[in-house]
């Protein structure tokens, strides 16, 4: 699985990673299909878990 920030940068990681578990390590997961528009784009933000 490679994962391309802002500047293009590439992170290559484990190809049987969860969304959830990539999301946990820190990194926001954008889905995109050929037919992006900028104008639709949605951000979800999670609220941290308390810590117990």
């Amino acid at each position: 699985m490679d994962l391309v920030n802002k500047n293009g940068e590439i992170a290559v990681l484990a190809d049987n990673l969860t969304l959830k578990e990539i999301v946990d390590m820190g990194f926001s997961v954008d889905l995109c299909d050929s037919g992006y528009d900028k104008n639709e784009h949605w951000t979800v933000v999670s609220k941290p878990e308390p810590q117990e």
